[in-house]
């Protein structure tokens, strides 16, 4: 048989591989499709007495690919004076009245076009709505943008005998729409407003709108009167135009009551309030107040913070480790750099970072201890003080005004609070957006008031744990319950406060709980609750521990051998004495409080044929702690 010769590919099959490959490596990105629709045009008309009008647009968009980069808007007021604050949000935060997801929105009027259309006529004024960043991606948004205008100056409004018909025209939208609306808000007059449409025997004016083609509710308040217009459609590429007959009297000026000799003060101060220059003189102050108050503070909490870690014996450490003198100014010109590029800018990113520089110049970490802590202690005695007074309320730290653990600095943080909130009221009449990102500019008092904190400083082993011991104490007496059967004196519990005094220390270094009950089995020494004390990201953590010191060999000793098993064991302060401890699962005063009652009605003398129980909440011998002294030392 012919032997089979194995084949090369030849010219013919490398020819199209490479050109498949060519083909991949050389390819153009396919350009995204964007495809919108109209689905709604919600619109408010607030027209105030002199005519001018205040239009605001809720637009509802349903995108199609994406993302939508910008949208041209035609037949807009040519006299249109943009507001800031356009924004687009999905429809569903739209309904639940969420700006949570909020896209700032860019609106800005199109040059006039001069260049007649194909009928001769000119052409509409428009906008552009533009997107920024991502743009808006396919699904249904709700686009808001407002501007003012004035009807009375373009001849929209015109007195018709005792009333007077205003009318106005809408975008053009190359997509009709099904219940077009138009809310018009009017200032309040005697007789009520009403469509501009023929009634039943009433002859119809020239330019009236043809009968029946608009449902209208009217609305009535002291001060004002909103008809609401709906439209059961809206025509493709051509102006909606609405007109509505209202009371004359409804655009004449109110009559002010005049002052004696105020006239010529009034005049004055009307005129110096919409001077540009007053305006920005208002400005200015502003921004200088703000800069002097908050460079204040910041120098002020780093003095307070410093003053009370040094008395602590610790070392204070700002989160940006300058000089005080440059961080105080440069925090409050960041600060006011910052709220202002958010209240100019229609991006607040810029601003939001000036603050957050202003925060991290204001903030502080946990202060350093000066010295490591020894692991061994001076010689010192431990003495019994009464529960009244080893227990008692330690003084409160005085000065302390910057610190919101203390009721100054409560008070002064939520005077602060309720100022910024009065200036995200006034601006959220305006912008909502730019409310908001005003509102979060409170981190930067947070800074101030929550950190650097006096619960950060090294702990006081001899006034830190009161609060805790006395929880304990209480919760000890709750749970102390002798055997059935057990004397009266069996129920009598003793605590005490210890306080130990280092030799040549006229001031205590720690402070226990001690209890002991009235009658206890021979051997028995006595029960302690100590708090050791161990560094944390936000301060000193607090370690309870239940020390039961009992003699070797004694009648105590073995009632609670099978407790040893879940403490650990240790010799005591003399050479006969001997500590087992045990520390809670957790660190509460409750499960601390379980352990030492089950201590001491396992020490209590029992009954005839009582076997001592488990302790509640002990735990087996716990891991040694970095940096913490063992209580039982």
């Amino acid at each position: 048989m012919p032997s089979r010769i194995a084949r090369r590919p030849g010219p013919a099959l490398l020819l199209p591989f490479l050109a498949a490959l060519l083909s991949i490596a050389f390819a153009l990105p396919a350009r995204a499709w964007v495809e919108v629709h109209i689905a709604g045009d919600d619109v408010r008309l607030s027209i105030d007495r002199a005519g001018a009008a205040t239009v605001e647009h809720k637009v509802t968009l349903k995108i199609s690919g994406g993302p939508l980069r910008g949208l041209d808007i035609q037949g807009v007021d040519p006299d249109a004076q943009l507001d800031p604050g356009s924004y687009a949000v999905p429809f569903k935060a739209a309904e639940a009245g969420s700006l949570a997801s909020a896209t700032p929105v860019a609106i800005e009027l199109l040059p006039p076009d001069t260049r007649p259309r194909e009928d001769g006529t000119r052409r509409p004024a428009a906008m552009r709505a533009r997107f920024d960043g991502k743009g808006l991606s396919r699904g249904v948004f709700v686009l808001f943008f407002r501007y003012r205008t004035d009807l009375m100056k373009r001849g929209l409004i015109r007195q018709d005998g005792p009333s007077s018909r205003v009318s106005w025209s809408g975008p053009i939208w190359d997509d009709g729409y099904d219940s077009a609306r138009l809310t018009v808000a009017l200032p309040a007059a005697p007789d009520e407003p009403r469509v501009d449409e023929p009634r039943a025997g009433e002859a119809a004016s020239p330019d009236a709108l043809p009968a029946p083609t608009t449902l209208s509710t009217l609305r009535r308040a002291l001060d004002k009167d909103e008809l609401e217009l709906l439209r059961p459609y809206a025509p493709k590429s051509e102006p909606i135009r609405w007109a509505i007959r209202a009371d004359a009297r409804a655009f004449q000026p109110e009559p002010a009551a005049a002052k004696p000799g105020a006239d010529a003060l009034g005049r004055i101060s009307d005129a110096a309030a919409g001077s540009p220059d007053r305006s920005r003189t208002l400005y200015v102050a502003a921004g200088v107040v703000l800069f002097a108050l908050y460079s204040a503070l910041v120098a002020l909490k780093a003095r307070e913070h410093e003053r009370l870690a040094r008395a602590a014996g610790a070392l204070p450490r700002p989160l940006v480790p300058i000089p005080l003198a440059p961080r105080a100014a440069l925090a409050g010109l960041a600060l006011v750099a910052g709220v202002a590029l958010e209240l100019l800018l229609r991006d607040g990113t810029p601003g939001a970072a000036l603050v957050a520089a202003a925060t991290a110049l204001a903030a502080h970490r946990t202060p350093r201890p000066e010295r490591a802590a020894a692991t061994l202690r001076r010689p010192g005695k431990w003495l019994p003080i009464a529960e009244a007074e080893a227990f008692r309320e330690p003084p409160r730290a005085r000065g302390v005004y910057l610190d919101v653990s203390t009721r100054a600095g409560k008070a002064l943080l939520v005077a602060l609070l309720a100022g910024l909130g009065a200036g995200v009221h006034a601006v959220a009449a305006a912008s909502p957006y730019h409310a908001h990102l005003l509102a979060l500019d409170a981190t930067a008092l947070l800074a101030i008031f929550c950190t650097g904190r006096l619960a950060e400083l090294p702990a006081d082993p001899a006034a830190r744990p009161v609060a805790f011991l006395r929880d304990v104490a209480r919760r000890v007496r709750r749970l102390r319950k002798a055997p059935a059967g057990a004397p009266a004196a069996a129920q009598e519990l003793r605590v005490v406060g210890r306080l130990r005094i280092p030799d040549g220390s006229p001031d205590a270094d720690e402070l226990r709980l001690g209890l002991s009950p009235r009658v206890a089995l021979p051997g028995f020494v006595g029960i302690e609750v100590g708090v050791v004390y161990a560094p944390g990201a936000g301060g000193a953590i607090g370690l309870p521990e239940v020390l039961l010191r009992v003699a070797p060999g004694s009648p105590c000793e073995r009632a609670v051998e099978g407790l040893a098993k879940s403490g650990r064991s240790s010799r005591g302060r003399r050479p006969g004495e001997r500590v087992l401890a045990f520390a809670p699962r957790l660190p509460t005063a409750r499960m601390t409080a379980a352990i030492a009652a089950a201590l001491v009605r396992a020490v209590s003398t029992p009954p005839a044929g009582a076997t001592p129980t488990k302790p509640a909440g002990a735990t087996r011998a716990p891991r040694p702690r970095k940096k913490a002294v063992s209580a039982a030392a």
